[in-house]
């Protein structure tokens, strides 16, 4: 087996080492210490040992790969799905976005027995005539907020389209018991850029008479920031346009299936850019946000965020760094304050607790090849695997997608 080659170079020098690093509880309920391993093991207690943790290693592994659920599947002419959102009654609603494939289906949908319903009408979610305000383009974030209204954001892009046309970019609020459009917030200029993304969305209730959206702009060129809208007036300001914590690290290099890839904005063999997960504290004091080509966490107190009066620098000074995170996605958070990411590279769904430690929540190596859209709610992690970086653009034309193309979720409290 690979495990028990990988493990036989320690039996030499290093394997009692590695077996405590890997294994400590497993040491200390055998009463195998160190000493014990190095000296005093024959080879067939060693080889027993290896075997043991082998057992051990493989178990947590199938235990990684097997405990979610697969609640949907889209096969073409369905859509390949994005952004996901789910209400405090376990309804669950998908985006659909036109970005990178300019499809003729339904833009947003909500989930009924594991089928898409398109959601509020289907007069909003498909393609129309009418001005772009008035129905979806390309819904790429979402959010579900505490009095269950989503909220999406439209990026307003179609894919091979420069443009992005005024109205399209918009932030849409609806009252999912009554399907009303409760509220849209045009994004328009001079703060709309066709070289933007509007990647990702939160909303945060305490800020604002009737509150505040910030926007994760990870940039179709070469344009990354952060967007705040106040919600009562539509007021939108851009900031920390091009800061090192909302563009993409320098040198940024990612492992997809097991093929290294080097950052090239000019010439994309994965999806990369900027700003783009973004995750609320639960009393809404804090912003975090990740960029898809970078590895670092950062946050901003929302006072602070929030507050149009302040200056640029203010902003910039007040970026705080949270430290390293598995290159990832989407992110989602929970009301105990642990954010979970979609790590792209380990094919991985893990949580990060608010001591700053890492867990692996899932893992799939066959099916979890672009973790994307996330959302907590009631014990579950809420996951879209939409093989984004299959894409035809990524792979010199040819589409290596293989539908179906799944949602999922995971248990949030079998970390390990």
């Amino acid at each position: 087996m690979t495990i028990i080659k990988d493990f036989l170079p320690s039996i030499t020098g290093s394997f009692a080492q590695t077996a405590a690093l890997l294994f400590p509880r497993f040491l200390g309920q055998t009463g195998l210490g160190l000493f014990d391993i190095n000296k005093h093991m024959t080879m067939r207690r060693i080889i027993k040992t290896i075997g043991i943790l082998t057992l051990i290693l493989t178990q947590k592994l199938v235990m990684a790969q097997q405990n979610y659920e697969v609640i949907a599947r889209f096969s073409p002419p369905d859509p390949d799905m994005s952004g996901i959102a789910v209400s405090s009654d376990n309804r669950v609603f998908l985006g659909f976005p036109r970005h990178a494939d300019n499809h003729t289906a339904y833009a947003l949908a909500e989930l009924v027995n594991g089928k898409p319903v398109p959601f509020p009408s289907r007069e909003y979610v498909y393609p129309s005539a009418k001005p772009y305000q008035e129905w979806l383009v390309s819904p790429h974030g979402m959010y579900m907020d505490q009095h269950d209204m989503l909220w999406v954001l439209d990026d307003g892009k179609g894919a091979k389209i420069n443009e992005i046309p005024e109205g399209a970019a918009k932030v849409v609020a609806i009252d999912i018991r009554t399907k009303k459009i409760v509220h849209t917030l045009v994004i328009g200029r001079p703060v709309l850029s066709s070289d933007a993304h509007y990647n990702d969305l939160r909303v945060d209730l305490t800020h604002g008479s009737q509150g505040t959206v910030y926007i994760a702009n990870s940039g179709f060129g070469e344009r990354y920031s952060l967007l705040v809208i106040d919600v009562a007036t539509g007021k939108t300001r851009e900031v920390l346009l091009d800061h090192p914590s909302t563009s993409p690290e320098p040198a940024f290099m990612a492992f997809l299936e097991g093929t290294p890839h080097v950052g090239d904005m000019k010439k994309q063999a994965f999806p990369q850019g900027g700003a783009d997960g973004l995750a609320l504290s639960p009393d809404s004091r804090k912003l975090y946000w990740t960029t898809i080509s970078g590895k670092t966490l950062y946050s901003m107190a929302t006072d602070t965020l929030s507050n149009f009066a302040l200056e640029e620098s203010t902003l910039e000074n007040a970026v705080v760094k949270e430290g390293q995170h598995p290159a990832c996605d989407g992110l989602a958070e929970d009301e105990q304050g642990n954010i979970y990411f979609g790590a792209f590279e380990q094919r991985s769904v893990v949580k990060r607790s608010p001591d700053g430690q890492y867990h692996l929540i899932g893992h799939d190596a066959d099916r979890f090849g672009w973790p994307d859209g996330l959302a907590y709610r009631n014990g579950y992690v809420y996951v879209t695997l939409g093989q984004w970086n299959r894409l035809a653009s990524f792979n010199n034309g040819t589409d290596l997608r293989n539908p179906p193309y799944l949602v999922i979720r995971i248990p949030a409290d079998q970390a390990r």
